[in-house]
């Protein structure tokens, strides 16, 4: 019996450390299962972590992204059609002085040009300037008689004839004693007919104004357009018909039409480097105080007069001329192109701006100021 109860005894204990060695094993195997979980949570959160950093795209990142953003290719540089421009005679000159013989006066003028002067005295001293195709006409005046009509002229011509002095067949003549009309009546003297003002350009400093005409050539008829400007006293006497005027000052500047804006600062130019000595000034006034009993008249300075005009051909409403060079170019079969960068502008055969495939060169439009621009070349291809 004792050993009955001995082996049951021997056998519960056996029984309960088999039980406890399971459970200690389903313990270990528990906290293992724990931090694996745990490490894998952590894996998780590490590849989460990956997702949101984009410091390192993976490759497919990277390519997706050069598909969807690719790097622009630059627009190709437009090339400019080679052109070639020539200079035109106004902006390609040499200047040379002109002394005159007697020593009374000098001039600058393009070369090859041509200078005259009529010394008929010292007081009515005539300087006049042409080109070589005698087309561009420079004339100043210093002082000359003019008389109010015919009638008075051919009174003063008898006069003079019979003192056996020489005579002339046609005089200066002005009516209202005024520049308009000088110029008006006295075109056989300056080489013209129908005198058609365009504008008074304003006063030209000695009581009288600057005007802007178109007139005719007597020669040929070629159209002229021109600056004109006097000065002009009246000297009435006791009888009517001896009444004369003093003009003085008296400046012509012609050019054909076509060339009207491209020349007029070259012959201002000239008119500018008129210049008379201390030797004429000299002898005019001794002659001068002899027969007028003073040597105190006008006597033009020629720079400043330039000058004048210039200003005051910049300052007036100068669309005629404007549409007076737009009829040339359709006339001459001729259109205008300006230079986007410089501004110069340049002749070209009509329709080339239509052929043209670069953005330099632009036609000038119709109204445009850069009809009133000298044009200072050709250009072609």
């Amino acid at each position: 019996m004792k050993k009955k109860i001995a082996l049951i005894l021997a056998l519960c204990l056996a029984m309960t450390s088999f039980s406890a060695c399971s459970t200690s094993s389903k313990k270990g195997s528990g906290r293992s299962s724990s931090d694996s979980d745990t490490k894998a949570e952590a894996d998780d959160d590490d590849d989460d972590d990956d997702d949101d950093d984009d410091t390192e795209p993976t490759r497919a990142t990277r390519e997706t992204t050069a598909r969807q953003d690719p790097t622009p290719t630059p627009s190709p540089v437009p090339t400019e059609t080679p052109v070639s421009i020539k200079p035109t005679e106004n902006a390609n000159i040499n200047w040379t002085k002109y002394t005159s013989p007697d020593g009374y006066f000098t001039i600058s003028v393009p070369q090859g040009w041509n200078v005259i002067y009529n010394d008929y005295d010292v007081i009515s001293y005539e300087v006049i300037v042409y080109d070589t195709n005698a087309e561009k006409f420079f004339y100043f005046g210093t002082s000359f008689v003019s008389f109010p009509s015919e009638e008075n002229f051919d009174y003063w011509m008898d006069v003079t004839a019979s003192y056996g002095l020489p005579t002339s067949d046609y005089g200066y003549i002005s009516p209202e004693a005024t520049a308009i009309s000088l110029f008006e009546n006295s075109g056989d003297r300056f080489g013209y007919t129908d005198f058609e003002l365009i504008d008074v350009l304003g006063e030209n400093g000695y009581g009288d104004y600057f005007l802007q005409a178109n007139v005719k050539d007597m020669n040929n008829g070629r159209n002229y357009e021109g600056i004109f400007t006097s000065s002009l006293v009246d000297t009435p006497m006791y009888y009517q018909q001896m009444d004369w005027d003093l003009a003085a000052g008296t400046t012509c500047i012609m050019l054909p039409v076509e060339q009207f804006t491209d020349w007029l600062g070259v012959m201002l130019q000239i008119y500018a480097s008129l210049s008379f000595t201390d030797a004429y000034y000299t002898d005019r006034n001794i002659v001068w105080e002899q027969t007028f009993q003073t040597s105190n008249y006008i006597m033009y300075n020629a720079n400043q007069t330039s000058d004048m005009i210039m200003d005051s051909w910049e300052n007036s409403n100068r669309s005629s001329d404007i549409t007076s060079q737009e009829y040339s170019d359709a006339t001459l079969g001729r259109e205008r192109v300006y230079d986007t960068e410089t501004g110069d502008v340049y002749y070209a055969d009509n329709g080339w701006s239509d052929s043209y495939s670069g953005t330099r060169y632009e036609p000038v439009e119709s109204g445009s100021d850069y009809y009133l621009q000298p044009v200072v070349g050709t250009i072609s291809y």
